[in-house]
């Protein structure tokens, strides 16, 4: 494609740390003065403007084996949504990490994908490494008012019921509720890079349009952590030995069960953040929020079945249409190859 001289040019680029929306006209870009950029408006533009949307690649937000930048950064994404509600006409181009003309048709792809090497060990060290976040207040928040308030009244009420049913001796109790506290809160405490690290993990897997890499590795992670649960808590109520056969397999059945139920929350918020349809603050609010569904466990560790399938089976509907709302109705724009070198590199001097 080619700039049409009373094209609005928009453009996406880094400020910093922060996502910044200029604008100009394209015939500036033809002219023999250097291009001159102010402030994108959308509201300003004319329903009838031709735009062309410039997206430059970011440091503002990464995904991906990796990491470090990104091609479209999730507000860039809202930006396209909106100047597609106010213009008839909205061509984007991808500007690659190398400073090329990307397109985002790269050839046939099949329905079905999986990517080995975000399982790799040395690929995992380099992914947690990079997602690594200081904690802030937000999550020391959280801890004193989810993982030792809440969280702790919620696990002690099942702890003291089994001791004083008789089925959970004191030394079980204590070693269990001492066991899921710690958990909950090196989770609550570094949850900005545990989901960060889920956020790379997503394109281990792909399914047709979906992509449920981060879906696939809690899987196997949750059967982990919950074996080791059970094996403290012993035998109760509805649940045999967990190294039995049974038990083992009610384990998988109890994962599955919780991940088809309420599991697609998470992979929902990463992709909200990725929509630019929430910030990074308000989704780190979501994940905690989002964590609370892990109470259900509870019921199923401490043998209340029946209780545990009626609140996965509640819990079915919102995860499930939140997580297809946006993976189907919020699918990336089709970005086009802009065959005008020249302009090009005239707006990127401008630009960085």
């Amino acid at each position: 494609m080619k700039i049409d001289p009373e094209a609005v040019v928009a453009v996406a680029a880094d400020a910093g740390l922060k996502r910044r929306y200029l604008q100009c006209r394209g015939s500036e870009l033809r002219d023999g003065q250097p291009a001159k950029l102010s402030a994108l408006d959308v509201s300003s533009l004319s329903p009838d403007a031709k735009v062309v949307f410039v997206i430059y690649p970011t440091i503002t937000y990464s995904e991906g084996l990796g990491g470090g930048a990104a091609d479209v950064a999730p507000e860039d994404r809202s930006m396209i949504r909106a100047l597609k509600r106010r213009c008839a006409s909205v061509a984007c181009v991808k500007i690659g990490q190398g400073g090329g003309n990307a397109q985002s048709d790269q050839g046939a792809r099949g329905f079905f994908e999986f990517e080995p090497k975000y399982l790799q060990l040395d690929n995992i060290k380099a992914t947690f490494k990079d997602c690594m976040t200081k904690p802030n207040g937000q999550d020391f928040m959280y801890l004193a008012t989810k993982t030792f308030g809440l969280n702790l009244a919620v696990r002690l009420f099942f702890t003291v019921r089994s001791v004083n049913k008789g089925e959970l001796p004191i030394i079980r109790a204590v070693a269990s509720t001492s066991w899921y506290q710690l958990q909950d809160a090196v989770f609550t405490v570094f949850g900005q890079t545990y989901m960060k690290f889920l956020g790379r993990m997503t394109g281990m897997l792909r399914i047709g349009p979906a992509y449920l890499g981060d879906f696939f590795f809690v899987y196997f992670q949750l059967c982990a952590v919950t074996f080791l649960n059970r094996l403290v808590l012993g035998p109760l109520g509805e649940n045999p030995l967990v190294y039995s056969g049974l038990g083992i397999w009610l384990i998988f059945k109890n994962i599955m069960q919780g991940m088809v139920s309420g599991g697609p929350l998470t992979p929902a918020i990463n992709k909200m953040r990725r929509t630019g349809a929430i910030s990074h603050n308000t989704m780190m609010h979501f994940y905690q929020l989002a964590s609370l569904t892990m109470l259900y466990g509870l019921f199923a560790d401490y043998g209340y079945q029946s209780v545990y399938n009626f609140l996965t089976g509640a819990t079915f509907i919102l995860a499930w249409s939140s997580y297809a709302i946006f993976s189907f109705f919020f699918a990336d724009a089709k970005f086009e190859k802009l065959d005008e070198p020249g302009l090009l590199a005239k707006l990127e001097k401008a630009v960085l």
